[in-house]
């Protein structure tokens, strides 16, 4: 009895070692076509096809490889019972804030520009952004959340946050519900997307929300790529209505070749790096899942399918 792990689109040898690692005893198959369908106890998954989890008729969980868990709990035939639980990272939020100031960064102080003028031997400067054109908005309170406003309070950047219930934070000026999202918009110059995909998140910065940015923003997503409607951010890029993006999540993961994110000279686009836990944490944490479930015991980490997350 073992473990089946499914990791495509990542390579699956990492996490196939450090399961090994942590439970030597136990079986690790890395195809549907080589594990044993009465062996499958636990299948770890970074996304699922229909059809998958019905071949194994004694699973006992659906590990998802990541903190999101999108990907996973829409599959049709997930059975209702099943557990499903997440990777939970105390270092997820401290690595995605790095990643989100140094993409806003990127902008604020012109690192594109001066980039492009060191390739030609250029020595020109240019004014700073004043911070007064620097409001930061978060989208989503959450543990990411607050770690990302922490760390912009040492650039005095102003920070306010959204969240869909009302939550407080020291220094933190918040909003919440869809009736305030508008007042967050018209205030925010660094818009940062951190929320979970939920059907309520789906397609939410779509034009006419993107629209009620100042003109001159920036948008900054390591939330899901399905939360930002892709055509509406480059028209507003290209009307010059938006000053830049960054992009680590998108809405076809990894975009096509011929996808205009990848050269439009107003975007940075990154493979979703904004945090990346460890092969050990992940390993390590569906090896509890499985212990736990063989002695009698809930698991932890487990997702409220009803929320999302």
């Amino acid at each position: 009895m073992g473990i089946l792990l499914l990791s495509s689109p990542l390579p699956a040898a990492p996490f196939a070692d450090a399961l090994r690692a942590a439970a030597p005893d136990v079986p690790v198959w890395t195809s549907v076509e080589e594990a044993p369908p009465e062996a499958v106890e636990i299948v770890m998954a970074w996304r699922l096809q229909a059809g998958v989890l019905p071949r194994f008729p004694k699973l006992r969980a659906l590990c998802s490889l990541a903190a999101g868990v999108d990907k996973l709990i829409h599959v049709p035939d997930l059975p209702p019972e099943l557990p499903v639980t997440r990777v939970v990272d105390p270092m997820q939020g401290v690595q995605i804030a790095q990643y989100v100031l140094a993409g806003t960064l990127t902008f604020t102080r012109d690192l594109r520009r001066y980039a492009d003028q060191q390739a030609r031997g250029v020595w020109d400067r240019h004014p700073v952004r004043p911070v007064s054109q620097c409001r930061v908005g978060l989208l989503g309170l959450g543990a990411v959340g607050q770690a990302i406003a922490r760390a912009f309070a040492p650039l005095a950047y102003p920070v306010a946050g959204w969240s869909r219930r009302p939550r407080e934070l020291p220094g933190v000026q918040t909003f919440a519900g869809d009736a305030h999202l508008p007042a967050l918009l018209a205030q925010t110059d660094i818009l940062v997307c951190a929320l979970p995909l939920t059907a309520d998140t789906r397609g939410l910065l779509n034009r006419e929300r993107l629209s009620q940015l100042p003109r001159g923003a920036i948008v900054v997503n390591v939330g899901r790529g399905e939360q930002v409607v892709e055509p509406d951010l480059k028209a507003l890029l290209d009307e010059g209505h938006l000053a830049g993006a960054v992009m680590d999540v998108f809405d076809r993961e990894p975009p096509r070749p011929d996808d205009w994110t990848w050269q439009h000279p107003q975007v940075l686009a990154t493979p979703h790096i904004a945090a990346q836990a460890s092969f050990s944490t992940v390993a390590t944490q569906c090896v509890d899942t499985l212990r736990r479930l063989r002695n009698g015991q809930p698991p932890q980490w487990l997702v409220d399918r009803s929320a999302g997350y």
